[in-house]
């Protein structure tokens, strides 16, 4: 009886493991036949990293090859979120110390990783030797934390055509869908200008190295390695001695303007090349410093106070602001006051000084007396307001609207390499109908009185000073209109060229040869005759210039200041437009900055030739 007992018990005892092998055998079937290549590839992503290796971005470079904004080696603090220990609060708060970033600031870059646990995600660029030493030596203490060399940004030259050349910045998650793939969530992206336009082509192509790492999550071996390629270079039409020259005139003239304890002038100037559309120069103030926008210790601070701040250092007043242009509008109502026959050059007009709708003109309001009898290049010379605004009405709304968008006045100039451009406006009985068309119809009539001002460059019309400088260029190239570009060459990592600008015609106006000669004598006049509005600023100028003044009226404030101008007049080489927020008259705000602008480019030496006391 004990013997058959235990027999039964044996045979359950082996029954039972051998059910107990089966399982094993059906588990370890299941682990390593059937799921084996899911869990070996779980044991690589927690033994082997495969990080991305970035690109060098390319350089943007002056037109003379002068290096504006390079890419330089720099120490990148990067951290795995998969290496980080669960709950460890402790090694976040030890890093957010050793970096200067607050706790939420550091959450937010991790958190950008999470999409990916093993792929590093740059938590501080371009750190410090004390920086790397730090986490270095407290290697234990932060796990998934690790030092690699990365590519960052150098500006050379702080704030130089920061609007035109712009800034990076971590990548969003809407720009990360519209860029695809090749980008992640922790990746510098450019965010305006030119940074941003040429994105693609400055950033290259992604390589990638293959890791082995510790437990500790840090890199211990290299396995494999793609090489990265670099990205394509810019060649800027602009001319970095003009540029800063440019700058620094309209900084150090406006400063003499501003009392103390007032802010500085915001403004713009544009030097373009008319004969081919090249941007030369362009200047909008304020600017900003585009590198503190990459430090992560500075960014979030450095961008809150240009965001907040009421100048808007951030706004490219060169392509965006919109202004009434004042009497610097004249040259331009001139061309279809001669084209129209509603007046010649030589005719002989009495200037009273108030047109029949009441515009008056500027000596008027000063109590001086009234032009009296004067011609059309008088009229241009003293910038008579009763003259344009009667020969202007006579033209009549309806052809003069169609006169100044064919100057390109209304619509933007789809400058190569800008973008974002402001519309301006140029009003028109339409649109004034589809403006107050909640209005009873006497109000949306288009009334003589409003051609007038419009005659005069004020009223409901807007202009920028791109849109400005192109149409006088078109004074200057007598009716043909390029291209405006700020690109002149893209360049491969091979160096080959594979964009280069050629000089595009964008309009041809069709104006005769009589006219282009009497509006551009009449600009020479300006400077020449002995009451043109500019002719102090420009006294003792060697080089024969044409130029026109404007004052743009702003309702409780002081007027915008303008000046435009090109020379040498027989072969034109340069233009300028300068243009000065409440700065007051043209003649003694934008003018002498224009001035400093053509002696840099003509190599002038102003302070033998400028005369006494035209400021």
């Amino acid at each position: 009886m004990a013997e058959k007992t235990l027999e039964q018990r044996l045979r359950i005892f082996w029954a039972v493991m051998i059910i107990i092998i089966l399982i094993i055998c059906g588990r370890l079937w299941e682990l390593q036949i059937r799921r084996g290549s899911y869990f070996a590839g779980l044991a690589d992503g927690n033994r082997m990293r495969r990080i991305r290796v970035m690109p060098t971005r390319g350089v943007i470079y002056s037109r003379d090859g002068t290096e504006l904004v390079r890419s330089r080696p720099a120490f990148t603090v990067a951290l795995v979120p998969g290496g980080i220990p669960q709950n460890a609060e402790e090694v976040l708060e030890y890093l957010s110390q050793i970096l200067c970033l607050t706790s939420e600031e550091l959450q937010t870059a991790i958190a950008k990783g999470r999409q990916n646990l093993y792929e590093p995600v740059r938590i501080a660029r371009d750190v410090d030797l004390s920086t790397v030493v730090a986490i270095e030596e407290n290697r234990l203490w932060l796990p998934g934390v690790f030092i690699e060399e990365e590519w960052v940004r150098d500006y050379l030259y702080p704030s130089f055509a920061s609007h035109l050349i712009g800034y990076l910045g971590i990548v969003s998650e809407q720009e990360l869908q519209q860029l695809g793939p090749g980008y992640a969530s922790s990746d510098l992206v450019g965010k305006t200008g030119l940074e941003a336009i040429y994105e693609r082509e400055l950033r290259g192509e992604l390589g990638s190295v293959t890791v082995e790492v510790n437990a500790l999550s840090r890199p211990v071996q290299t396995v494999s390695y793609v090489e990265p390629v670099p990205g394509h270079s810019l060649v800027l039409t602009i001319d970095k001695e003009l540029q800063e020259a440019a700058r620094e005139a309209f900084i150090s003239h406006t400063d003499t303007l501003r009392e103390e304890g007032d802010p500085p002038f915001r403004g713009a100037v544009i030097a373009l090349d008319p004969k081919t559309g090249e941007i030369l120069a362009m200047v909008s103030l304020p600017d900003y410093d585009p590198a503190q926008l990459l430090d992560a210790r500075q960014r979030s601070s450095y961008y809150a106070s240009l965001i907040g701040n009421a100048h808007r250092p951030l706004f490219n007043r060169a392509v965006q602001g919109q202004y009434r242009p004042g009497s610097a509008f004249k040259p331009f109502i001139a061309v279809a006051m001669l084209e129209e026959k509603v007046v010649t050059p030589d005719q002989v007009f009495n200037a009273t000084g108030t047109s029949e709708s009441g515009i008056r003109d500027w000596v008027i309001t000063q109590g001086a007396a009234p032009f009296g009898p004067i011609t059309f290049f008088d009229a241009l010379a003293v910038s008579s307001n009763h003259y344009f605004a009667e020969f202007g009405r006579q033209v009549g709304i309806d052809k003069l609207s169609v006169w100044l968008r064919e100057f390109g006045f209304g619509s933007p100039t789809g400058m190569i390499g800008v973008a974002q451009e402001a519309s301006g406006l140029v009003p028109d009985r339409e649109w004034k109908r589809k403006q107050y068309a909640s209005y009873p119809v006497y109000e949306q009539a288009w009334y003589p009185a409003e051609t007038e001002l419009l005659s005069i460059g004020q009223g409901p019309v807007d202009v920028t000073p791109i849109q400005l400088a192109l149409a006088y260029s078109a004074i200057a190239n007598r009716g043909v209109i390029y291209q405006p570009t700020v690109v002149k060459q893209i360049i491969d990592p091979e160096g080959r060229v594979v964009y280069e600008h050629t000089p595009t015609v964008k309009a041809a106006l069709d104006v005769s040869k009589s006219t282009w000669d009497a509006v551009i004598k009449g600009m020479e006049a300006v400077i020449t005759h002995p009451r043109g509005t500019a002719r102090r600023v420009f006294e003792g100028f060697p080089i024969p210039i044409a130029g026109k003044t404007g004052s743009a009226e702003v309702t409780g404030q002081p007027s915008h200041g303008l000046f435009a101008a090109f020379a040498p007049v027989d072969d034109p080489e340069l233009l300028v437009v300068v243009i000065v927020e409440h700065g007051g008259g043209g003649s003694s705000s934008a003018a002498p900055i224009a001035r400093m602008v053509f002696e840099a480019y003509f190599g002038i030496d102003g302070r033998n030739t400028m005369g006494e006391g035209e400021l």
